[in-house]
């Protein structure tokens, strides 16, 4: 029998340092929503939209309105910490008896790639949770440390506000992605307490209080330390936009035989299509809905949104919107 997957993912909390009312997980990159990025990953990963759940709060209508798939929402009326969202969706858990991937809405580095290395391992090591980690060579962000023993077995997780000097030294973080077996982990949810900085429901407690148990976790380490880091301000989102921007381009170039010329002045959101032999002059935004044909010249100073551009043509200083 298959394995059966369904995925939580927490998206009920408002940005507390974006300098914006708008949802968190709805501020865009390159025109397309940091949770959308998300929900693409989940998809690839196989799992169907009806079996994805995301939590969310006085946000829903916001989040509905961006979401463009058949998923289903979990409330969480009040923003009690992450434990405390993912009870929230046991409702829409109830009688599920599989594995559960749980993930944190405002991270769109989380690649489908990394959830097919985490469900492989988690199958072929029969552990009752796998997280990923991510190790930091050095200044690793601030977020909950991995605590291992002298053999290696992982004890806990350790948030960045309630971690010893020593532990903050620690370079192994938490990714805030986790597979669990449903069976195990719902029912130890009423564990968790709050006795902590942030006076919160840590999701991050389940990993000791799993140990205790003699339960067994894993961790699969990331090929991409980026997989860690979420979307907290403005610095954040504006790093994320230029490494998607770059990821863009390279594929443009390696695998559409495109031109990009002082390619730290373009800018290529996602859904843009550009043929082969198109050359992209310095200065140029190409928004998302834009299609470009073959042999092209676009820019300098030109700005492209939802347009189509023929075969040959050539664009310069213009500001064309469809």
């Amino acid at each position: 029998m298959a394995n059966k997957l369904k995925a939580v993912v927490l998206a009920a909390g408002r940005s507390t340092r974006m300098h914006s009312e708008k949802t968190k997980v709805l501020h865009k990159i390159l025109g397309k929503e940091i949770i959308n990025y998300l929900l693409d990953s989940l998809v690839a990963c196989d799992i169907a939209e009806p079996d994805i759940i995301v939590v969310v709060g006085d946000n829903h209508d916001e989040i509905a309105g961006s979401i463009q798939r058949n998923v289903v929402y979990a409330l969480q009326r009040e923003q009690l910490g992450t434990a405390h969202a993912l009870l929230a969706a046991a409702e829409r858990l109830a009688g599920y008896d599989g594995e559960l991937l749980v993930v944190v809405g405002d991270n769109p580095y989380i690649t489908a790639a990394a959830l097919h290395k985490l469900i492989a391992s988690h199958r072929q090591g029969r552990a009752q949770c796998t997280l990923i980690s991510a190790v930091f060579s050095d200044s690793p962000p601030p977020y909950g440390r991995i605590i291992r023993d002298a053999r290696g077995a992982i004890l806990g997780v350790i948030e960045e506000k309630d971690a010893t000097p020593e532990q903050r030294q620690i370079r192994e973080m938490n990714a805030s992605i986790y597979l669990f077996d449903s069976r195990t982990v719902l029912p130890l949810l009423a564990g968790i307490g709050n006795e902590n900085a942030k006076k919160e429901y840590y999701l991050t407690d389940i990993i000791a209080i799993m140990h205790r148990k003699n339960l067994k976790v894993e961790a699969v380490q990331a090929d991409d330390c980026a997989i860690a880091i979420g979307i907290n301000d403005r610095r954040d989102l504006q790093a994320a936009q230029d490494k998607f921007n770059r990821q863009i381009q390279q594929r443009f170039i390696i695998e559409g035989g495109v031109t990009i010329l002082q390619a730290e002045t373009v800018t290529i959101e996602h859904d843009v299509q550009i043929g082969r032999d198109t050359v992209i002059y310095p200065c140029t935004y190409l928004a998302a809905g834009t299609c470009i044909g073959n042999f092209c010249a676009i820019g300098p100073f030109t700005y492209l949104k939802n347009v189509r551009i023929a075969d040959g043509e050539r664009v310069i200083f213009e500001k064309k919107e469809g």
